[in-house]
């Protein structure tokens, strides 16, 4: 199977906010505050270039929307590595702890036209579907400078399409191979997962101890939450969560972005069925627990730390399945846990840095 939406971003939005009515609810009735308060409607979004001096003339152009730990893995990771001039294209209000220590000039940026003349050679991001991404491919586009994409998770057929004229850094050539869909203008090299890298190196003897002193459950199944998917319905998510914790007595473990209306009225139902909940703040990365998820690139990340981990949802489409073959992610009940994916000696920021520099 390939993407839904393989090339029109456009469509790929539309989707995306069809799968999200209550939240488009939301968001109306908040500009209509703003305009009894006499503010815009659609206010522009804010944003600032952080600007940090290297090597030569050359810069290179880095755009992130926002902070989270995908997302500063996959690019922020490979700032150690650059030896050029780098500059970090964000929302005005995104803090960057990455440059904490390091010298770097703060501006606001009016328009994007204030990247001209700078010296950019190349840009990247994890897409164009938000806000810092899509100004800067747009940019780099007018301008015939090379885009690039870093993918950041496992991929579903959801995902949004790639740039035109773009390469893609991907995990694996499998995972480069379906991400570009068959699309003769995206390139792709292949330069693993810096998420995974990470986690690989991460020992789980010392966070089972952690895991241990904070709480007694350790050894018990935790289903990693995923209501909050755009991919499925909560149907699924929420019925193979509810289906395993009944039949196992597994915790289960809200995703940090459950916090809409329907998920927390669900969490209370749950709970009210007996169903018992993970401390959330307890890091995953501290937890010796076997853990299952209908999808989440947690199961790799548990994989590849030693912990055991296997995938469940009942009546999913044919394309979870295929998800879980792609991964190579075990199913649950009568078989073993899923192997943690091959990692490279090479770590992928490093490899990234060398790309973006053209010295690879």
């Amino acid at each position: 199977m390939a993407l839904i939406h393989a090339t029109s971003l456009e469509r790929w939005q539309d989707w995306q906010r069809s799968r999200h009515p209550l939240r488009r609810a939301k968001h109306s009735t908040l500009d209509a505050v703003r305009r009894l308060r006499g503010r815009h409607e659609h206010e522009p979004e804010r944003y600032a270039l952080h600007s940090v001096d290297g090597e030569g003339k050359e810069r290179i152009l880095i755009a992130v929307d926002s902070v989270s730990p995908t997302s500063r893995a996959s690019l922020l990771t490979a700032l150690p590595y650059l030896r050029s001039g780098v500059d970090i294209l964000a929302p005005a209000d995104v803090e960057l702890p990455e440059l904490a220590g390091r010298k770097a000039a703060r501006t606001e940026l009016a328009d994007a036209e204030a990247l001209t003349g700078r010296g950019i050679r190349a840009i990247t991001s994890l897409g164009w579907h938000l806000g810092a991404g899509r100004l800067a491919h747009d940019w780099a586009a007018s301008h015939g400078i090379a885009s690039t994409i870093v993918q950041h998770g496992a991929l579903t057929p959801y995902a949004p399409p790639l740039p035109p004229e773009s390469t893609l850094f991907a995990w694996t050539m499998e995972d480069g191979n379906f991400y570009r869909s068959s699309r003769r203008d995206v390139d792709v090299r292949v330069i693993g997962s810096q998420l995974l890298w990470q986690a690989s190196r991460e020992d789980v003897r010392a966070g089972a101890t952690a895991s241990a002193q904070e709480h007694p459950d350790e050894d018990r199944l935790v289903f990693l939450g995923q209501m909050h998917g755009a991919e499925l319905p909560r149907r699924i998510t929420a019925g193979a969560a509810i289906d395993l914790c009944r039949k196992e007595g597994a915790l289960y473990r809200p995703h940090p972005m459950e916090t809409d209306v329907v998920s927390r009225t669900t969490h209370r139902a749950m709970q009210r069925a007996g169903i018992e909940f993970q401390d959330s703040s307890i890091p995953l990365a501290t937890m010796s627990n076997p853990v299952v998820a209908v999808f989440s690139t947690g199961v790799l990340e548990a994989a590849v730390r030693g912990v055991p981990a296997w995938v469940h949802a009942p009546k999913a489409p044919v394309w979870v399945e295929e998800f879980w073959d792609r991964y190579r992610m075990s199913r649950f009940g009568g078989s073993e846990p899923t192997r943690g994916p091959e990692i490279g000696a090479d770590e992928p920021a490093r490899l990234l840095a060398q790309h973006l520099e053209g010295v690879a």
